[in-house]
C-alpha cells in the first residue's frame, strides 16, 4: 500500500469506513461518510518542501454544494520513520465551507482548481451559500486573469501571422 492509502484508511477507520475504491466516487472524496458526505485526506510529508495543495475542482465543488451535498477535509502531517508512516498531526473533520476564502484561490488546472495557498488553513465558520458566493467571486477573478492571459496569447501569436491568415483564424475561433 502507498503512504497516501495508509493515511486515507487510517482516517477513514476513525470514523469506522473504508477507503473509496470506486473511481468516480474517489475523485471528490478519498472516503464517505454516507452517500451525501464525502471526505477528502490531504495529507503532506513533514520532510519535504509542500506546495500548495489542490483540493477539488471548482465546478465540482460548486455542483456537489448546490445540490445540498457536503465535502469535508482532514489534513495530515507526517513523516517516514523506519520504513514505518508516522502521522504527527491531523485535523478533525473540516466542512469546505469552514475554510475562508482568504486561504483559499482558484488556479489554471481544468477549468480551475482550488487550492490552498501556502499551506495556510484558515478557519472561518460560514454557511453553504456564503461560501458559494465566495467561490463566485474567486472564480470571476480567476476567470479575468485567464483572459488577460489569453489576450496577450492572441495579441503575440496573431502578430506572428500575416494579416489574411490572422484575419481567417479569427473568423474561425
Amino acid at each position: 500500500m502507498d503512504t497516501y492509502e495508509i493515511i486515507e484508511q487510517a482516517c477513514a477507520n476513525k470514523y469506522g469506513k473504508n477507503r473509496a475504491s470506486d473511481k468516480n466516487r474517489k475523485s471528490l472524496g478519498d472516503f464517505w461518510l454516507d452517500d451525501t458526505h464525502a471526505v477528502d485526506v490531504k495529507s503532506s510529508d513533514v520532510s519535504k518542501e509542500n506546495f500548495s495543495p489542490n483540493l477539488v475542482s471548482a465546478s465540482k465543488a460548486e455542483k456537489w454544494l448546490s445540490d445540498g451535498k457536503q465535502l469535508s477535509y482532514i489534513f495530515v502531517k507526517y513523516q517516514i520513520a523506519n520504513d514505518e508512516v508516522e502521522i504527527i498531526s491531523e485535523t478533525d473533520l473540516i466542512p469546505i465551507n469552514h475554510i475562508s476564502w482568504d486561504c483559499l484561490s482558484i488556479q489554471a488546472q481544468g477549468k480551475g482548481v482550488i487550492q490552498l495557498r501556502d499551506n495556510r488553513l484558515k478557519i472561518e465558520v460560514q454557511t453553504v451559500d456564503e461560501w458559494l458566493q465566495g467561490l463566485a467571486r474567486a472564480y470571476l477573478t480567476y476567470i479575468n486573469k485567464e483572459m488577460e492571459k489569453l489576450c496577450k496569447l492572441e495579441s503575440k501569436y496573431a502578430s506572428l501571422c500575416d494579416k489574411n491568415s490572422a484575419k481567417k483564424i479569427k473568423v474561425l475561433a
